[in-house]
């Protein structure tokens, strides 16, 4: 049977095992998913969760991903975060200056914004990147939710991490469930 989606319920913050908690969601419950997986995952690792993630949501799905470690299931959309300049991580190899986000099933497309919000090419700076060390721009966030999602709609992030994705879920009036094995931000 799985987790039941209350429509009241705004948030949900849960410390675990993604893995395990996915598979108590009731199917078709999620109306988007959008992580930031770590980017070492194995490719079985990558389709378990590929998987569940299909099971669960009846909206688009949205993985930001290395170029050099791609999900294996053909996205619907390959969008690009050419990231800040940065010296880190430059003593044996050149610095990634990309990050991948691949979209499947964008059933929701809200085509009211400026044509300058749906370019597939984002360069949001960070803003705190004290809070977690691998924390996404807000600012990009808040176009990908408000393009592929509605007011009310429930948003899943399965690797919350820093909580941004619940941050700007609730100034742009989405309902959230976050789930992490350490949540960094404290709400």
């Amino acid at each position: 049977m799985g987790r039941k989606d209350n429509p009241k319920r705004k948030i949900e913050i849960i410390v675990g095992d993604s893995a395990k908690i996915l598979k108590s969601i009731q199917s078709g419950s999620i109306d988007l998913v959008l992580t930031d997986p770590p980017y070492d995952f194995p490719k079985d690792l990558q389709n378990q969760y590929q998987s569940e993630f299909k099971r669960i949501c009846k909206g688009a799905i949205i993985v930001f991903c290395p170029p050099e470690n791609q999900w294996s299931d053909n996205p619907d959309q390959y969008l690009f975060w050419e990231k800040p300049i940065s010296t880190k991580n430059t003593t044996r190899r050149y610095s990634r200056f990309i990050e991948m986000i691949l979209i499947w099933n964008g059933k929701t497309w809200n085509a009211d914004r400026h044509w300058s919000q749906y370019t597939n090419v984002f360069k949001d700076l960070v803003d705190e990147t004290s809070l977690h060390p691998f924390r996404k721009p807000p600012s990009m966030i808040r176009r990908l939710l408000l393009n592929h999602s509605n007011p009310g709609n429930l948003i899943l992030d399965p690797f919350a991490g820093s909580g941004v994705v619940g941050e700007v879920c609730e100034a742009v009036g989405r309902r959230y469930t976050l789930i992490d094995k350490v949540i960094q931000k404290e709400r």
